[in-house]
């Protein structure tokens, strides 16, 4: 038989027997949605001949039979057999497997019979009539696509069993799973491929006693560590897998008979891959009776309280689409992509908009889980109040949303119409090239809606396998906080904890957090530093786990948010010049840190004319505190003055005060700069004094006290700013000094 080809207008066959005989068939599409029917009794392919769907073809086998002997290539069509002539079944048979990119059967009577191999690699849709699988279908998953079944009419069924496939990409990593099906193979029989090794296929699935040889079905590892665990709700823990040589299905009922495990992935069956750091890619296998229709799994009676569901179908579902009893709506998924082997990513819809919010990520990066769980993907439900519950999946709950992220878009987190201020945290490992791993995340709201104690609203925290990054209230972990409005100096206090010596970073993303009379600062008490927090952009700030304990502490770092009142221009609280052999150690400290770039030192022999020495940036990301030093190793004999020239990003500059040492001087000595004073500050001048409690008295002519105050000496040379309170009248005045070491001065102070 010669090519067919397409001259735009659908293309019917009406033929007893259709044979191919080595020839290359080409079927292919100029316009979108072209259509071939071919109605036969039979119609086969020979040995060595090429039946290539060339594009999106709709090719229909109506009322016959497909042999494929030779080779049936797909490309992008759709395979539908169809009819209704109830005096037979059509069927697809041959030496060959058939891959399908689209499987469709609408053959209302009878149905379809699978009596030799066929592969859909993309859907597989059962509209009208029964399947019969004879065992013969396999449902494919690769790094591009994994096979769903679109959902199957009500007077239709599936009969016999699937291979259903879930591929992984190269990553050792723990990941939430289950096998989509009912009259289930053994675990090892299924994801451990009977204990066969081929390349690519296949799991080790490793724990205690492990080729002990009493049939527990383990796979040796280095330590025989558990692998595999399942969930137990009434102890709310994972339990081990001890034995594989169990069905992967416990039940065999045809209605929510599959389980969740919490599964560590190496890689395929290669012995190597026990050793860390080794992992491939490998697809793994379950083969049972495909579950179709309603699919009921009782969950925990408990208030608050959590169950492990497997997705029962061969296809994604829409979490938003299926029936929940007594149920938040809300889960937690494992994502495998995020830290180094996977974290926690909590979901919930609290507002019943249909759009979600999750614990990790933006809506522009984070983890790619979406509302859709796919096929062979598990995941935690969460129970509302005491008393039964329950979750329904329905034919229409599935989704046709294929994310093969999860095993590696984005969604908007935030309900349009609710103004809620949202703090997102998110965790990163900072790597030796300035590259981040996205590691833990965690988000507060904040809306009068909301209750001040920990309830349903708030989400608890599942804790990971490396770092984690909760919030605390109540001394509860959580991983979404909701809480009224923000006030005045209220805190959110966070929990790091699982971490290492290493490097890390935060991100902070924020949505309608700006108020006009508020400002926040990420305070760290292990450095006594605060980082100013943008409310209306995103911040990020730095920070180090070393071998200090304080470093690591879980309370190191909480937000606290203060009156913008206290949002000063840079003020610097000390600064301090001393001898160091040959060399002036020059140091200062400041306070609200806020927009500044950097820092001058400048050196002058007279104290009036100023050179620039060296520039220093600014150590954090708007430090609201911080402490900086320099050393001049070019020191004049003599005395040196120095002082600090501050710049910030609209240009503008400030000077700190003026401080003076002498590198031959061993003379202690107490003195005013500037003098005259011409304006409502005295610089006091403590040269070589020791460190201390200071008592300072200022009096007038007529010996009238103006101020009492008391100071704290740093050592060495330093400037203190004393404040006068409002400006003080030209005159003559004197300043008595008191030191704890019985160092008596008065400075004559000359005030224009």
């Amino acid at each position: 038989m010669e090519p067919f080809y397409n001259t735009g207008k659908k293309l019917f066959c009406s033929i007893s027997h259709l044979i191919f005989l080595n020839k290359c068939l080409f079927f292919f599409t100029i316009i979108c949605g072209w259509c071939v029917k071919l109605e036969a009794q039979e119609i086969t392919i020979t040995p060595g001949t090429n039946l290539v769907l060339n594009g999106s073809v709709f090719l229909v086998v109506n009322n016959a039979a497909l042999k494929n002997n030779g080779a049936f290539i797909a490309s992008a069509s759709t395979v539908n057999f169809s009819g209704h002539r109830d005096t037979l079944i059509s069927y697809l048979a041959g030496t060959s497997s058939t891959i399908f990119n689209n499987l469709s059967v609408t053959k209302s009577a009878y149905g379809v019979a699978l009596k030799s191999a066929a592969i859909v690699v993309n859907t597989l849709t059962v509209d009208a009539g029964n399947l019969y699988t004879d065992s013969n279908l396999t449902l494919r998953s690769d790094a591009n696509l994994t096979a769903r079944v679109a959902p199957v009419a009500a007077t239709s069924y599936i009969i016999g069993k699937a291979n259903v496939e879930r591929y992984f990409p190269a990553r050792r990593a723990w990941r939430l799973l289950t096998a989509p099906v009912t009259n289930s193979n053994t675990i090892y029989k299924s994801w451990q491929n009977r204990g066969n090794y081929i390349p690519g296929l296949g799991l080790l699935i490793s724990g205690p006693n492990a080729g002990c040889g009493c049939g527990n079905g383990l796979d040796t590892s280095y330590r025989n560590t558990v692998s595999m665990k399942g969930w137990n709700y009434s102890t709310q823990a994972f339990a081990p897998v001890l034995n594989t040589n169990v069905l992967i299905s416990p039940g065999n009922s045809g209605s929510a008979d599959n389980a969740g495990y919490f599964t560590f992935v190496r890689g395929d069956r290669n012995p190597i891959n026990t050793i860390v750091g080794n992992t491939n890619i490998t697809t793994v296998s379950s083969i049972g009776s495909l579950q179709t229709g309603t699919q009921t799994f009782p969950a925990t009676p408990v208030s608050g309280q959590y169950t492990l569901i497997g997705n029962p179908y061969a296809s994604p579902i829409d979490f938003n689409n299926v029936v929940r009893t007594n149920l938040i709506k809300r889960f937690y998924v494992w994502d495998p992509t995020l830290n180094i082997v996977g974290a926690y990513v909590m979901m919930d819809d609290l507002f019943n908009t249909g759009t979600y919010s999750k614990t990790v990520g933006g809506v522009a990066s984070g983890s790619a889980q979406t509302k859709d769980i796919q096929s062979s993907q598990a995941f935690f439900v969460q129970t509302n109040a005491n008393g039964p519950a329950s979750i329904s999946f329905n034919e229409s709950s599935k989704s046709g949303y294929n994310n093969n992220s999860v095993f590696r878009a984005a969604i908007d987190n935030r309900p349009a119409g609710i103004p809620s201020g949202l703090l997102r945290t998110s965790l990163y490992l900072l790597n030796a090239d300035n590259s981040t791993t996205l590691a833990d995340g965690t988000f507060a709201e904040f809306d009068n809606m909301f209750s001040s104690t920990v309830d349903l609203d708030d989400a608890l925290k599942f804790g990971n396998t490396n770092e984690n990054l909760s919030i605390i209230r109540n001394n509860i972990s959580l991983t979404a906080e909701r809480r009224p409005a923000l006030g005045l100096n209220d805190t959110v206090y966070f929990k790091v904890s699982t971490t290492t010596q290493r490097n890390y970073q935060f991100v902070f993303d924020v949505n309608n957090m700006q108020q006009p009379d508020m400002v926040g600062f990420l305070m760290d008490s292990y450095l006594g530093t605060s980082s100013s927090i943008n409310l209306n952009a995103t911040t990020k700030v730095n920070f180090s786990i070393n071998a200090a304990a304080a470093s690591a502490a879980t309370n190191r770092f909480k937000i606290v948010f203060k009156p913008a009142v206290s949002v000063l221009p840079v003020t610097f609280t000390t600064v301090k010049a001393y001898q160091q052999n040959n060399n002036i150690a020059v140091e200062w400290k400041v306070e609200n840190e806020l927009n500044i770039v950097k820092y001058d030192v400048e050196k002058s022999t007279d104290g009036t004319v100023f050179i620039h020495l060296s520039t220093t940036n600014v150590t954090g990301n708007n430090i609201a505190s911080n402490a900086y030093s320099w050393l001049d190793v070019e020191a004049l004999k003599g005395t040196n003055f120095y002082r600090i020239k501050s710049y910030d990003l609209s240009g503008e500059v400030k000077y700190s005060s003026v401080v003076k040492v002498s590198i031959t001087a061993g003379i202690s000595d107490f003195s005013i700069y500037p003098n005259p004073v011409t304006t409502n500050v005295i610089n006091l001048v403590m040269n070589n004094q020791p460190a201390g409690l200071y008592k300072v008295q200022l009096t007038d002519a007529i010996g009238q006290v103006i101020f009492v105050k008391s100071i704290q000496g740093n050592g060495g040379n330093s400037t203190q700013s004393l404040g006068t309170g409002a400006k003080l009248t030209p005159g003559i005045y004197q300043l008595e000094i008191s030191g704890e070491n019985n160092n008596h001065d008065t400075q004559k102070v000359i005030v224009e």
